[in-house]
């Protein structure tokens, strides 16, 4: 698993292999995992960042759970496959951040990408001590 840095600063892709854990007895990359693959891509963007869910808990006092996420899946994901995972912030409030990550991967016999899987996050910044919403921190999202 590498991450790859795009051209658009607000574009972030993460890269990962499929292993046979992430596939279900059909062969294909079983749903619930694509929620465990893009937390990756969002702890990487994280620690591109000089930050980790650590850091955030014990330095900034935040926590940044998932308040609701909406999933569309368009081709099987396979063994194997290189999965390119796109994150993208797509809307950015005072307390919460809409999140769209897809999963994409080559085309057979082409460079073109086709995307097989997307999700779109609203993730809340919650204070540790009252987990009540809490604003973002400044200079988190820079590079956006």
């Amino acid at each position: 698993m590498t991450t790859t840095h795009n051209p658009n600063p607000a574009l972030f892709t993460y890269t990962h292999r499929v292993c046979y854990s992430d596939t279900d007895a059909a062969g294909f990359v079983y749903h619930g995992r694509y929620l465990e693959i893009f937390e990756r891509s969002r702890a990487e963007w994280l620690a591109q960042r000089g930050l980790s869910p650590t850091k955030l808990v014990n330095e900034l006092n935040i926590v940044m759970p998932v308040r609701e996420l909406t999933m569309n899946f368009y081709k099987p994901g396979r063994l194997d496959d290189i999965l390119y995972i796109d994150q993208a912030i797509e809307h950015r409030g005072r307390t919460q951040i809409s999140v769209k990550q897809t999963a994409q991967r080559k085309v057979l016999g082409s460079e073109d990408l086709e995307i097989i899987a997307s999700a779109v996050l609203h993730i809340v910044c919650v204070d540790t001590n009252s987990l009540k919403p809490k604003a973002w921190p400044d200079g988190l999202f820079l590079a956006e």
